[in-house]
């Protein structure tokens, strides 16, 4: 603590934020945060295919895309920045039963710490709120940075404040990296087009935030739907309320993100519309795994409409995810005009 508040006595300390993981659900939240503090938030850039690379070569093969991703991020930062801020995500919701996220964001700090001996100590911020609420986290990151309490709850006051505005741009239909890039340049870009609603077909995708934000690592995939001509809804332009509802009719799960998406796959299999769903995935995904097999045998879907399992790693080529999203798309139209079976006409 005492090296942490002797940096903070020198200058702005520069706090590096990995673009990666849970970056595409918080970042907002937390660099208002830091930034409330008194620090210089340092995000790294989109991914490319130079950081992808130095992640994987970072990595053992077993972890997801995702992860990989994060440590060529790390990379990235590495030398450039004070400290490095990476969310240890034990629990995120408060239950009757015991909830959890993914090991991968538990133990993200850990991994990072082992594989990089030469980064100064990650900042430790702790989210489990099957035992102590939100902000708790927040006040020991303050205290770690010698914040008083008074600037601790004016900055938290703040970081509420974009975290709800990055949850009612992508309510209104943007993808967490469009929200981020409309906070970050102001309201003046023009809105994307893949939500409209006058495209004859609509497809869901439903995936973590960090498959869907990453366009490297998706493979532009939303790019693709969009230029097929489809209409593209996804599963973090639900609202929690939505999300609930769904999952009241649905098995409990204690995988907090997982119980998430498998709700947003029964709201767009019900949702007037809705023409197919593709469920985006990374190769080696545990939880995933499971919930895509859910989504199949458990979740009703009372219109038969298509489902498209996508799973990705990071020697997927673009042109392989192109071919795909693009005969979805075909598929989805061919079975709009199609006659009935049965049908005859004179």
């Amino acid at each position: 603590m005492n090296v942490v508040r002797e940096r903070v006595s020198e200058g702005r300390p520069r706090i590096g934020m990995p673009r990666a993981l849970m970056f595409y659900r918080y970042y907002p939240f937390l660099k208002a945060l830091l930034e409330g503090f008194g620090c210089e938030v340092v995000a790294s850039p989109p991914t490319n295919l130079r950081i992808m690379g130095m992640g994987t070569d970072l990595c053992v093969d077993d972890v997801c895309v995702a992860v990989k991703a994060l440590f060529g991020h790390v990379r990235y930062l590495e030398g450039k920045v004070d400290y490095m801020l990476i969310p240890r995500l034990v629990s995120v919701e408060k239950k009757e039963y015991d909830t959890f996220t993914c090991p991968k964001l538990i133990a993200a700090p850990d991994m990072v710490r082992f594989s990089f001996p030469q980064l100064p100590p990650p900042l430790e911020f702790v989210v489990d709120v099957s035992k102590v609420p939100w902000w708790w986290g927040c006040l020991r990151l303050g205290r770690r940075l010698g914040v008083p309490l008074r600037g601790i709850a004016r900055a938290y006051a703040a970081a509420t404040r974009e975290q709800r505005r990055f949850e009612a741009l992508q309510r209104e239909g943007l993808l967490p990296a469009d929200a981020l890039k409309r906070m970050e340049n102001g309201n003046g870009l023009p809105s994307p087009g893949y939500a409209s609603a006058d495209r004859d077909v609509t497809v869901a995708v439903v995936g973590h935030p960090y498959l869907l934000g990453d366009s490297l690592v998706n493979k532009r995939l939303i790019h693709w739907l969009d230029s097929s001509g489809a209409r593209v809804l996804a599963s973090t332009m639900l609202s929690p309320r939505e999300l609930e509802v769904e999952a009241r009719k649905l098995p409990d799960l204690s995988w907090s993100y997982e119980w998430e998406l498998l709700a947003a796959s029964s709201h767009f299999l019900e949702k007037e519309g809705v023409d197919g769903l593709i469920y985006l995935t990374s190769f080696g995904c545990g939880p995933d795994s499971l919930v895509t097999e859910m989504v199949r045998r458990e979740v009703p879907n009372p219109h038969k409409r298509a489902i498209m399992d996508l799973v990705l790693d990071e020697h997927s080529a673009e042109s392989g995810v192109r071919t795909r999203a693009e005969a979805f798309v075909d598929l989805l139209r061919h079975r709009k005009t199609a006659r009935p079976p049965g049908v005859l006409t004179r």
